[in-house]
């Protein structure tokens, strides 16, 4: 699965990127970006633990077909340049246009346990901006 976007959840705006694998031993990328009242932070992810690709059948993925549409991952990376953050995450592709309707649900934590940022599935954060789109794996 691949994009990015941003929406916003209790006033803090939350920007994300991705290129992520449902094989975890595959080349993955996720940067998360906000801004809060104690600043600007950033999550870095440098090792995926796991991932698992669900299709949903009422949310089924349009062109191309990859059969899947969901992505629920966690791993491990940087906050704020320190290593040993986590993160767990679901990205969904709910079709074209992404914006409106896919969806993104994020918490990361702190090397220290603290939880930093959360954006919760119930309900997860509707991308304002921007695109997810599931690919089938090559």
């Amino acid at each position: 699965m691949t994009g990015g976007g941003n929406c916003t959840v209790a006033g803090v705006k939350v920007t994300h990127g991705f290129e992520l694998h449902c094989d975890a031993s595959g080349s993955n990328n996720l940067e998360v970006n906000w801004q809060n009242q104690t600043g600007s932070h950033r999550f870095h992810l440098d090792d995926l633990m796991t991932a698992v690709c669900p299709a949903d059948p009422s949310d089924l993925e349009e062109q191309p077909v990859a059969g899947f549409n969901t992505y629920i991952g966690a791993g491990t990376g940087s906050f704020d340049g320190a290593s040993g953050a986590t993160a767990l995450w679901t990205f969904t592709d709910k079709g074209e246009p992404g914006t409106d309707n896919d969806t993104f649900a994020i918490t990361i934590i702190s090397a220290g346990g603290t939880t930093v940022l959360d954006v919760n599935l119930n309900p997860a954060c509707t991308l304002s901006g921007g695109n997810h789109q599931a690919h089938r794996e090559q």
